[in-house]
């Protein structure tokens, strides 16, 4: 067991999506983020939307409703790499976005 390197690691994910009658697949993450945007300052068709701050462009992709500072998951569009930010910021890079 010694020999074996620890310092290096990987998580694997899957992702199951269920086809609707329209042919798009359904997401838990968007009906969730469509239920509670209101309650954020936020509304539902945000899902999926863009904003730029300090140079680097992420998109809008889940509402934690537990993480009261952080609810809002983004990924940066560069690398597709997570990140966590307050409703109210994200609320406001998106008007100033203008989309």
């Amino acid at each position: 067991m010694s020999d074996i390197d620890l310092r290096h690691g990987f998580d694997i994910n899957f992702r199951v999506g269920i086809p609707m009658a329209d042919g798009a697949i359904y997401s838990p993450d968007k009906a969730l983020f469509e239920v509670l945007a209101p309650h954020f300052g936020l509304e539902p068709s945000d899902y999926g939307r863009t904003f730029t701050t300090r140079g680097e462009t992420f998109r809008i992709m889940a509402i934690n409703p537990n993480r009261t500072k952080y609810p809002i998951s983004v990924e940066r569009v560069a690398d597709a790499r997570g990140f966590k930010f307050t409703a109210e910021n994200v609320a406001m890079y998106l008007c100033a976005s203008g989309e």
